[in-house]
């Protein structure tokens, strides 16, 4: 018989432990026992060494579809002892919506511990006049964020997107976006956003959890770019902190990401993929596709001491079509690993580079003394001291050292490597080295989009070569538009922005047609702008070795744009800077079209 879960909230995460036995004094898995927001229960001797779990995602209002793979997991899979459904639970954020998943659940008698995600259909309501009436431009129609966030709550017995649930020894960490970000900024769609204190929480947990060397689950609704099936396109770009989560995860190699909304078949290749990310763990992480409940499709995870095994379960033609294994990592291993990152990826030939070093301690044991020291290529100079000494690095901690590099005259790739002894102690270190290119100045006539930058900046995700600014991945946006003409060439904004690039004293022209891109993405919302709030105003700006040397007129949003040429002689460096005009920034997508360098050298 299984015990009622004990469940208690704590701050802004939710911690659960649920056992099948009758629960012993035992030492809380979070904290010092007695401390609040901590339940703990042990197992019995007689318990199975593993713990068994469905995952289950974007049900999205389909009730048969969710009605058949709960039958199916409960024949197939008779012990799980926890519900997960990562994101997308509901069609459009209705709390009847909420109220008839939860019917279904009840029907069957799964009554098991809950971990839910947040998705983007849990705040499409705000569109709709009524459950069956579309009223885009009378957005949000009477819902607020709050409440939107309120009705997800309540389903998922908690008070906060993050949460953690322990049941047995599977451990289970929800992830979620903190605003609706189409609601705080119209040049958004459904982007993630994971505050600092989220990410930090994380950080913890995992540092926590990991000591074990067992798997850790964590689950998010949007995938990160190109790790899982259809991630490299459109639905890979939504999280705004992907790096930073990418690197939290990239320390732990027992660690799953679970992402859903692709909807894509558990059938293909990369519907589990090992995600590897430089000065992280060698291994990576490992990113699993959740599959789609509206598919018939779902995930049954069995995990113990040893690892887990995640099983694709297609409900509709009773077999699984996939499995992949994650084995438990020894954590008396000792090793540590340096990444090598430089600030910009690009410079001038002579140019000075910060580049940075971060050890990172995987082993057991601390890490009593390392000395540092960059490895360049011939005709690079170290500016800095080159020997630099790090003093104790503790298990699962980092340190980081810098240099000022000068790079060579001459254009081309380098390779900036670290030389690492560790003192005291042997351990391997594993270096993961940073390329920098040297830029060589254009020749002939050059189209901008072609060249390297040496620094950019962009209102949202990067600038886009030939295409319109898109959202937070890079190739994401459409053609470049204006007037109802299109360009096959030139860069792609949201201001404020701008680029640097190298001409090297040899260009004489900048030309370009500049103005407001016909579109202004608005995402599923179809969110109007709110009254009074201007669409699409920006100034276009050149400056040549700094000094200022063309400077638009106030262009608008449905205005024609501009073509202009302007004289850049012997200019070593280029600014194409975009202003939002003082008025914000909704709506400034804006064009550099055809943008054109007339330079000396190739016919």
């Amino acid at each position: 018989m299984r015990l009622p879960t004990r469940v208690v909230a704590s701050g802004l995460a939710l911690t659960a432990t649920v056992s099948l036995a009758v629960p012993s004094a035992a030492t809380p898995a979070g904290g010092a026992e007695g401390d609040p927001g901590v339940t703990s229960a042990s197992r019995s001797a007689s318990a199975s060494p593993t713990t068994t779990f469905d995952v289950f995602s974007d049900i999205q209002g389909h009730l048969d579809d969710w009605d058949d793979v709960l039958t199916d997991a409960a024949e197939t899979n008779p012990d799980s002892v926890a519900t997960v459904i990562n994101g997308d639970i509901v069609d459009r954020g209705y709390d009847f919506e909420y109220e008839d998943v939860s019917d279904v659940l009840r029907a069957h008698g799964r009554d098991l511990p809950l971990l839910a995600t947040i998705g983007n259909h849990e705040a499409y309501a705000p569109a709709w006049c009524d459950e069956r009436t579309l009223c885009q431009p009378t957005w949000p129609n009477g819902f607020t964020e709050e409440g939107l966030y309120q009705s997800f709550y309540d389903f998922a017995g908690t008070d906060s997107v993050y949460q953690e649930l322990v049941v047995d020894d599977a451990v289970m960490l929800a992830l979620g976006t903190e605003r609706l970000m189409w609601w705080e900024n119209p040049n958004f769609d459904d982007q993630v956003y994971l505050s600092d204190t989220q990410l930090d929480w994380l950080r913890d947990r995992l540092a926590h959890h990991g000591r074990s060397g067992r798997p850790i689950f964590v689950f998010t609704h949007y995938p990160l770019a190109h790790t899982v099936t259809q991630s490299d396109g459109d639905a890979g770009r939504y999280h705004l902190q992907d790096a930073e989560l990418r690197s939290i995860l990239a320390d732990y190699p027992q660690s799953v990401l679970f992402s859903g909304h692709t909807h894509a078949q558990v059938t293909h290749d990369r519907w589990a993929t090992r995600v590897r990310v430089p000065g992280g763990h060698p291994d990576g992480f490992l990113a699993v596709d959740t599959a789609a409940v509206l598919n018939h499709q779902y995930l049954q995870v069995t995990t113990g001491p040893d690892g887990a095994v995640i099983r694709a379960r297609d409900a509709r033609t009773g077999d699984y079509p996939n499995e992949v294994r994650v084995p438990a990592v020894d954590p008396r291993d000792t090793f540590a690993v340096i990444g090598v990152h430089a600030e910009t990826g690009t410079v001038a030939p002579g140019d000075e580079v910060v580049v940075t070093a971060r050890l990172r301690n995987h082993g057991a044991r601390a890490l009593p003394q390392s000395v540092l020291r960059p490895e360049v290529p011939a005709g690079w100079g170290v500016v800095d001291p080159a020997e630099r000494t790090l003093g104790r690095v503790g298990r699962g901690q980092d340190a980081e050292v810098s240099w000022r590099l000068r790079a060579t005259d001459e254009p081309g790739e380098a390779v900036i490597g670290v030389i690492a002894e560790v003192r005291g102690a042997e351990v391997p270190v594993v270096v993961d080295e940073a390329e920098v290119t040297i830029a060589s100045a254009p020749e002939g006539e050059t189209r901008v989009s072609s060249l390297p930058f040496l620094a950019e900046e962009n209102g949202k995700g990067p600038v886009e070569r030939d295409l319109a600014n898109g959202a937070m991945g890079r190739g994401d946006g459409g053609p470049l538009q204006m007037d109802g003409v299109r360009y096959d060439h030139g860069l792609g904004m949201l201001a404020p922005a701008e680029v640097s690039l190298y001409t090297g004293g040899r260009c004489s022209t900048l030309s370009a047609v500049v103005g407001l891109d016909d579109a202004a993405p608005q995402g599923s919302q179809r969110r109007p702008l709110p009254v009074g709030t201007p669409a699409g105003t920006v100034v276009f700006v050149v400056l040549a070795d700094g000094e200022e040397v063309y400077r638009s007129e106030v262009l608008r949003r449905g205005e024609a744009p501009e073509r202009i040429e302007v004289p850049v002689e012997g200019a070593e460096r280029l600014r194409l800077v975009v202003e939002d005009a003082g008025d914000g920034s909704a709506w400034d997508y804006a064009d550099w079209a055809e943008a054109t360098l007339e330079c000396a050298g190739r016919a």
